[in-house]
């Protein structure tokens, strides 16, 4: 599991092997007389998790030694981690799915009574529904993924984005008043809209339009949602690119 080659490495220590801190955790553990288990990761992989190892450690005091097991549950760890990610992102772009959005909602509008600004976006792109008509699910995949990755391009902290239909996002604005995110709005639309996603051989132009609110407090996180919504329907049938309702 560790890859320690006995002949010729007599002699290894718990730091070369496993994260700092756990060491003392695990003595902690033990002298405590509870809790003699420990879920510990790798000393090595990078900050995204590559090549990151999972253990889970059994641990007792024998004297005046410590003596243990030690399992390699990595992939179980993984899987676990997979599932958490699932229930709040969409699988396909990444970013926070409906219900991910709503948690961050219901945390954001509890601090509207403190005074903080809270605003709530509503994307749709235009006719998305060709790409994935003319050249198949797998381009139109892709063309999402980018378009994702442009909004993030965007947003700064408290600001978190959510796919909540098949081309239908949301944004939800943190501590940003009304006016700043009407700014950041209209730069979502043109960088949206320009340059022409390449997917291939193909090169695929992508336009948006957008609804943006003010919450206040009290409202009602579904009923945000619909409120954006509306006003994104409002911009659609108006033409514009973009549109906002000030609540």
């Amino acid at each position: 599991m560790l890859g320690i080659d006995p002949s010729r490495e007599p002699r290894r220590y718990w730091g070369d092997f496993f994260e700092q801190g756990s060491w003392g955790r695990l003595q902690d553990a033990v002298r405590a007389g509870a809790g003699q288990e420990l879920d510990i990761r790798s000393a090595n992989g990078n900050a995204n998790g590559e090549n990151l190892k999972w253990f889970h450690v059994k641990a007792a005091l024998t004297s005046d030694k410590l003596e243990g097991s030690l399992q390699d549950i990595t992939v179980r760890h993984k899987a676990t981690e997979r599932l958490r990610f699932l229930a709040e992102n969409d699988p396909l772009t990444g970013v926070l799915n409906r219900r991910g959005i709503e948690k961050i909602l219901e945390r954001a509008t509890q601090e509207l009574a403190g005074g903080r600004s809270l605003a709530l976006a509503y994307l749709d792109l235009d006719r998305f529904k060709l790409i994935n008509d003319l050249f198949g699910h797998i381009a139109g995949d892709e063309v999402l993924r980018q378009v994702c990755r442009r909004i993030e391009g965007m947003l700064t902290d408290g600001h978190e984005l959510g796919r909540i239909g098949g081309d239908e996002f949301v944004i939800v604005f943190q501590g940003t008043p009304i006016r700043a995110a009407s700014v950041i709005c209209r730069g979502i639309v043109e960088t949206i809209g320009a340059p022409a996603y390449q997917i291939g051989d193909t090169a695929f132009q992508v336009k948006g339009s957008i609804g943006l609110i003010e919450l206040t407090d009290g409202t009602a996180i579904r009923d945000a949602i619909s409120m954006a919504d509306r006003a994104c329907r409002a911009a659609k049938g108006e033409g514009a690119c973009w549109a906002f309702i000030a609540e």
